[in-house]
């Protein structure tokens, strides 16, 4: 199956591009994605995930706009075709 990733800010500088096209297995969750991207850009790994390998808090990541927090979180099944977006934390005032 095939998805849409995008990144911004932080993520985006890491991975080099704002949109990826991405190949998956079917029954691919969120948190394998993240996995494997991590492998393919070792810097994301620190800016995702925290020591004991939990997701930041911080870290908002929608699938097809919805936020994976009010779904399964990073056990959130992705299906052909989505739009998987990472945001890092944001500030201003």
């Amino acid at each position: 199956m095939n998805i849409t990733f995008r990144t911004f800010a932080d993520f985006r500088e890491i991975i080099g591009v704002r949109e990826k096209e991405i190949s998956l297995p079917e029954g691919e969750t969120v948190g394998g994605l993240l996995k494997g991207l991590c492998e393919v850009y070792p810097g994301l790994q620190g800016k995702l995930f925290d020591a004991a390998a939990e997701l930041k808090p911080y870290v908002i990541i929608l699938k097809n706009g919805r936020n994976v927090a009010s779904l399964q979180h990073l056990d959130t099944v992705i299906a052909d075709r989505d739009v998987i977006a990472v945001f890092p934390p944001v500030a201003g005032g």
